[in-house]
Order: structure tokens, then C-alpha cells, then sequence
């Protein structure tokens, strides 16, 4: 009987969440590849580079859709246990809180350590590749695709640069304005017309200006330096791209060796994502009841609601220990206890009043 029950509720949950995490995948990719065809079509970034930019974000986007689809997976398949009545006929079987936590902790723990994998070792790789794949684009394209008109960035943003004019051939340009950060010093540079050149000893790519001017100088200092010039160069384009990476590509290891704020929050947040695996399952169970009046979906509103304070709980107090405001020891485990608690008081806070029921009657 239990193996029966437990196998029935596995279908039920498994099915309902492979769904859900199949839509909700295909809206988020949805929208993500829109926005990389809009980029394309802006030139800001080359169409070959799209596909596989958005295959290596669909796996960032698995480590946190799959929390949130199996909560959601949980509890559309007890609403409509409750709704069809399967629930009252399992409770007076003998079905309780702890047969029906059985077999979705059990599921629960295969997913939180296939979360763990993704969130510690594959995600990590992936927003890397994903780092250098964008910054390898914006190099192999910073002046083939270099649309007049428009402010367009090289060198990971350290050079800003406006062309107004571009030949037919790509090669010529008339009406150039460039800013160019270095070591904290901001250069502006301006001149009448220019072309690209590639060194064909490093294969390092130059724009080559002429009759021009240029200011030196340091943001917040008056003592700029002006300069008139006859031929200028100014690298747009190095041989090894320039590649900026946020924490979220850093492996764990490193993370877990740091002793800074930022990257403390950074280790927290990723072992937060298997862990609130578990924990949703615990808010999943007393948030499903229903009767069968309220129907499959009476609870689905504030269901949805606590995750979402739960997850903006969770992003506020990474934000904390970011900025130093929450010690480590404390850091995001403050908030996964207090869902835990709330799955409690929830649970079994409804069983006094059954209680006191029943003494009535």
C-alpha cells in the first residue's frame, strides 16, 4: 500500500513539474532570444554568436527555473488530489504529513543534488563561456559592423567611439569622436576623418585617425592637456580579446577560498539554490490544501505569493552580505529558516484546532 501510494504521488508530482519546467523554459528562452535578435539586428552583436549564446544561458536558466517549477509541480498535483477528493480517501487510509513528505523529500534530494552540480560546477563554466564568447563577438566585430550614427563600445567599454560617416567598403570614416579610458585617465578624441589598420606583425587592429584633436586629462582635474595631431592610432581591437568576467563565472573553489563580502554572498547564493529546493517542498505540502469547492487552483495565489517573498528575501539578504551589512554566519540561512518555519506552523499548526473541533462535537 505505501509503495503503491508513494509511486502514485511521484507520477503525479514528476509529471506536473517536467511541464511546467518545459514552459516556463521556453518563455524565458523566448524572451531572451528576441532580445539577442534585437541586439543582432542593432550590430551589437553578430547573428552566428546568438544560438550558442542562448544554449549556454538556457543552462543558467535551469539552475533557477528548477526550484520554482518543482514547487509549483508539487503543488498543482496535491491541489488536485484535494480537488477530486484523493486527499479525504488517502487521509482515512492512514495518509498523513509524513507518507506524503516520503516520497517528495525523496524526489527532493535528487533534485537539489542535481542543482548543486549545476549551480557549483556547470553554471559557473557557462556564464564564463558565455563572458568570452560575447567579448571574442565584439571584438571580431568591433568595426565590421560599425553602424554611423550610433555610440558603440571596444575594449570591453574602455573606448567609447562615434563615427558619422562609413565608406562603402568599411574602410573610411569621416566626422570621429572617441573617448578612451586608461588607468583612470580620460582622453576625448576628435577628428575629421580616420580609417582602420591592422598591424601585420600582432594582428592587433588600430583605427588610424587624421587631422584631429585630442584632450588628456583626469575626471575632476582642470589640467587638461590639448594636442593637435596629423595621424593618430588607437587600438580597437587587440589579438586576445579583453574579457570582463562577473563573480557569477568565478569557480566555487575560488569563491570558497575569498574573503570578501561580495564573494561570500556569491558562495551563499549558490548553495542557497539547492537548499530552497528543499525547503519549497516543505512550503508545498500545507499550502496545497484545498477543498474541493476552491477547486485544483484555490491556493495557487498565495502559494506563488510566499515564493516570491521568499526569493526577494533571499536576494535582499545577498545584497546585505555583499555590502558587509549581515555577518557571513549569518548571511541568506536566516531566511531559509524562516520558510522552514512557516512550513511548520503551517502543517501543523492546523492540527490543534481539528482537535478542538472534534472535543466540540
Amino acid at each position: 500500500m505505501v509503495r503503491i501510494v508513494d509511486r502514485y504521488l511521484l507520477k503525479e508530482v514528476v509529471l506536473n513539474w517536467l511541464g511546467t519546467t518545459l514552459l516556463l523554459w521556453l518563455i524565458v528562452l523566448g524572451n531572451r532570444l528576441a532580445s539577442y535578435l534585437a541586439q543582432a539586428a542593432a550590430g551589437d552583436l553578430p547573428g552566428r554568436t546568438v544560438f550558442a549564446l542562448l544554449g549556454l544561458k538556457s543552462v543558467t536558466y535551469l539552475d533557477a527555473l528548477l526550484p520554482f517549477s518543482l514547487y509549483l509541480g508539487v503543488l498543482l498535483a496535491l491541489g488536485r488530489l484535494y480537488k477530486d477528493s484523493e486527499m479525504a480517501a488517502l487521509s482515512a487510509c492512514g495518509v498523513g504529513p509524513a507518507q506524503l513528505y516520503r516520497p517528495l523529500l525523496s524526489l527532493g534530494v535528487l533534485v537539489a543534488a542535481g542543482l548543486t552540480w549545476l549551480s557549483l560546477v556547470v553554471v559557473p563554466h557557462a556564464n564564463a563561456a558565455a563572458y568570452r564568447l560575447v567579448a571574442s563577438a565584439k571584438q571580431s566585430t568591433s568595426l565590421a559592423l560599425v553602424a554611423p550614427g550610433r555610440f558603440q563600445e571596444a575594449l570591453g567599454g574602455d573606448l567609447i567611439y562615434y563615427v558619422e560617416k562609413v565608406s562603402a567598403d568599411r574602410r573610411q570614416m569621416t566626422d570621429i569622436f572617441a573617448e578612451d579610458r586608461q588607468d583612470g585617465r580620460l582622453d576625448i578624441i576628435s577628428a575629421a576623418r580616420g580609417h582602420q589598420r591592422i598591424d601585420p606583425s600582432t594582428g592587433d587592429r588600430y583605427l588610424v585617425l587624421q587631422n584631429g584633436y585630442r584632450y588628456e586629462g583626469f575626471p575632476g582635474d582642470p589640467g587638461y592637456r590639448v594636442m593637435r595631431f596629423q595621424t593618430q592610432g588607437i587600438l580597437i581591437e587587440p589579438t586576445k580579446p579583453v574579457v570582463r568576467m562577473d563573480l557569477d563565472a568565478s569557480p566555487t573553489a575560488k569563491l570558497w577560498h575569498g574573503s570578501r563580502p561580495a564573494q561570500i554572498a556569491e558562495l551563499q547564493w549558490r548553495l542557497s539554490i539547492p537548499l530552497a529546493a528543499l525547503v519549497l517542498v516543505v512550503l508545498a505540502v500545507p499550502l496545497s490544501r484545498t477543498t474541493p469547492r476552491q477547486g485544483r487552483y484555490g491556493r495557487l495565489f498565495a502559494a506563488v505569493l510566499v515564493f516570491i517573498i521568499y526569493y526577494n528575501l533571499l536576494g535582499s539578504a545577498r545584497v546585505w552580505v555583499q555590502h558587509g551589512d549581515l555577518p557571513p554566519a549569518v548571511g541568506m540561512w536566516w531566511v531559509h529558516g524562516l520558510a522552514l518555519a512557516l512550513g511548520g506552523l503551517l502543517l501543523y499548526g492546523r492540527n490543534p484546532l481539528r482537535r478542538r473541533r472534534r472535543m466540540v462535537s
